[in-house]
């Protein structure tokens, strides 16, 4: 059997370095987090660009479609939650998927005032499919280039062949209703690398489907953190910012562990934001102090 495999992924074309300065005068921004399924790595995508854009001094307003309860507790001043109406009440009322959206508009509004971020978790399922229809039916795109907001969709995907067809059709229902969108794919490598052996299901899945809609966009690669290191830190309800801020003592009474190993802990996370700040920012429009935005 030949040993081909499918061809490295990279972080996609590069970007020039930019200053600070320039990187918070980038103007309004929305970026969606979005994936075919939960647990893909949206929510913890959506936190990395709140946090380095919090990080950089830039003004976040964050809305989270689901009923998850984490952003709210984690960004309680900063957050908004859209709960998207059941199935029922969808059929009984056409408007409703509609009317449960009219946050956002006040949101962009706000943003294109302040050149703010605003950070947009969308949950799987129902609620991505209701966002999907909201965009459409109420002529959303047309209203952020109207307002000069500029809209970025991260499309989460892991190397599992049936996450990889999900966000592929995603990507292409994105193009269709939201077409000023710029449409990110980021490359979650938590299950293992985008490399499969040649003539695989997996390996033609991603030549057939994702490799075609990775041309002329930008990407982003997510590297695996290390083993253990950031649920410790999430189970305490720490951001990414407190994890690498926090002196040792903190991170002692919050962790429940010692020195040695909340010191080895915090070198971890901040390793993995040495990685994934430029690379986001680079898109989003941030820069995190002593983090090189050139690094790719």
């Amino acid at each position: 059997m030949t040993s081909k495999t499918t061809p490295a992924i990279h972080s996609g074309p590069r970007t020039e370095k930019k200053t600070i300065a320039a990187l918070k005068a980038a103007g309004a921004t929305v970026v969606y987090g979005m994936g075919p399924k939960g647990g893909i790595g949206k929510s913890l995508t959506g936190r990395l660009v709140i946090d380095g854009a919090l990080a950089a001094e830039r003004q976040v307003r964050i809305a989270q479609v689901d009923r998850a309860p984490t952003l709210p507790q984690l960004y309680p001043d900063q957050t908004i939650t859209i709960e998207v109406p059941g199935v029922e009440e969808m059929r009984s009322d056409s408007l409703a998927a509609i009317r449960v959206f009219e946050p956002l508009e006040e949101m962009v509004q706000s943003i294109a005032k302040s050149d703010g971020l605003g950070v947009v978790d969308i949950g799987a399922g129902q609620n991505q499919r209701a966002f999907l229809n909201f965009v459409a039916r109420a002529r959303f795109d047309r209203f952020l280039v109207d307002q000069g907001v500029r809209p970025i969709a991260m499309v989460l995907m892991t190397a599992d062949p049936s996450a990889m067809v999900q966000s592929a059709n995603l990507m292409e229902e994105l193009h269709l209703v939201h077409p000023a969108a710029e449409i990110v794919p980021v490359f979650n490598l938590r299950d293992g690398a985008f490399k499969f052996l040649f003539g695989t299901p997996a390996h033609k899945i991603y030549i057939d489907r994702i490799l075609p809609l990775l041309k002329d966009r930008h990407r982003v690669t997510l590297p695996a953190i290390a083993a253990g290191a950031w649920p410790l830190f999430e189970t305490a309800g720490m951001t990414f910012t407190e994890a690498v801020m926090a002196d040792e003592a903190t991170l002692i009474a919050k962790l429940g562990m010692s020195r040695l190993m909340v010191t080895a802990l915090q070198g971890d996370v901040s390793e993995f934001l040495s990685v994934v700040w430029p690379r986001l920012g680079a898109i989003a429009g941030f820069s995190v102090g002593a983090f090189d935005a050139h690094r790719q």
